[in-house]
């Protein structure tokens, strides 16, 4: 696993279940809002800075995923029904092989990005199918730092140690 660590150059996530724990709070006027944590992307400048790119797809169409994405420097696509056919896309248009893409999931729907790129990694609480496909199941559950845990490893396996 550490030569396709090694090998990125996108890392492709889920939002819902994997940068939160799949909750949403809906106030009375039918506003959505959910938690994330500020120490899962903490490490994203790192990340950046070396060359990997970081991207975003939703089946949810949220702005307040567009305003994180948009806050973190993260490529982001909302609303979508057909998350394998704007990956291909996003891959063809970053001049990305799937073999350099990573894909972060947590549901069923998430499991044909798994299968196509070179790294599929999951939450400990994802879905048994995503589990089944995974290159790496993280001890954290989406929301719990999943996120940064997947960084962490990562910038190891570039030389990046973790700081502090």
């Amino acid at each position: 696993m550490e030569e396709k660590l090694q090998q990125l150059q996108l890392i492709v996530f889920d939002f819902d279940g994997v940068f939160t724990d799949g909750t949403v709070i809906v106030d009375e006027t039918g506003k959505e809002s959910v938690v994330c944590s500020r120490k899962d992307t903490l490490r994203f400048p790192e990340l950046l800075k070396r060359g990997i790119r970081l991207a975003v797809i939703s089946k949810e169409r949220n702005p307040v995923v567009a305003k994180r994405c948009e806050k973190m420097g993260v490529i982001c696509f909302q609303g979508a029904d057909n998350k394998i056919d704007l990956l291909r896309q996003l891959l063809e248009r970053e001049k990305v092989s799937p073999a350099e893409a990573a894909f972060v999931g947590d549901d069923i729907n998430d499991v044909e990005c798994m299968e196509y790129v070179g790294l599929a990694f999951t939450v400990a609480d994802g879905h048994e199918r995503c589990k089944a496909v995974a290159d790496y199941v993280t001890r954290r559950r989406g929301g719990d730092h999943a996120v940064r845990e997947i960084c962490d490893l990562v910038l190891t396996a570039l030389g990046t140690p973790q700081r502090g």
